[in-house]
């Protein structure tokens, strides 16, 4: 049986996975704006939303809660973050 205290771990760990996916994403999207690679960066970016759709609902909801809270602690990129799962086609 996992503890609470277990559980908030798991859950702060996967905070940071989310953290990095974030920072792939806004420079897949930048290079893509700029032009830079942009066929690459494009292919890369529908290749993330490729993988992230094979979530199940519950891997889902996790995923959408750490964005959440990471959106919470950056209000600065809060509407960019929130946004994500409508822009690569993983809202449910």
């Amino acid at each position: 049986m996992i503890t609470r205290v277990e559980e908030a771990a798991a859950v702060a760990q996967g905070d940071e996975v989310v953290r990095a996916l974030l920072t792939a994403l806004a420079t897949l999207e930048d290079l893509v704006a700029v032009g830079h690679d942009a066929q690459l960066a494009l292919s890369t970016l529908e290749g993330v939303a490729h993988e992230l759709g094979g979530m199940d609902a519950a891997t889902h909801r996790r995923f959408v809660d750490g964005l959440e809270r990471i959106a919470e602690e950056e209000p600065d990129r809060a509407a960019w973050i929130r946004g994500l799962p409508d822009a690569l086609g993983l809202d449910r």
